[in-house]
């Protein structure tokens, strides 16, 4: 069964990339983003994720995208696996 990657009409291509290549990731199910808000300040991000919490389904994660702050949700039934992966290719700060 191919692994799904669930996009917003309007989600830009810098992210996309991320939540596709997060969806490659071994032991990941589904990628699904959540709210989208704008970005306030100035200054780069650290990492492309910010953010990672554990759910009941897998992880919430939390993308600094150009311009936008992206909340996303990957459905995994290994959600440390996923998160030492994440950290391994630098998408994390930690």
């Amino acid at each position: 069964m191919p692994r799904e990657t669930h996009h917003k009409h309007s989600s830009r291509k810098g992210y996309r990339r991320l939540l596709d290549a997060l969806a490659a990731l071994d032991g990941v199910h589904r990628v699904a983003t959540g709210k989208v808000k704008p970005r306030m300040g100035s200054g780069r991000p650290v990492a492309p994720i910010s953010k990672v919490r554990p759910t009941k389904s897998g992880l919430s994660i939390t993308i600094n995208a150009d311009g936008a702050i992206v909340e996303a949700y990957v459905v995994t039934d290994r959600p440390d696996e996923v998160a030492a992966a994440m950290r391994e290719r630098g998408w994390t700060a930690s």
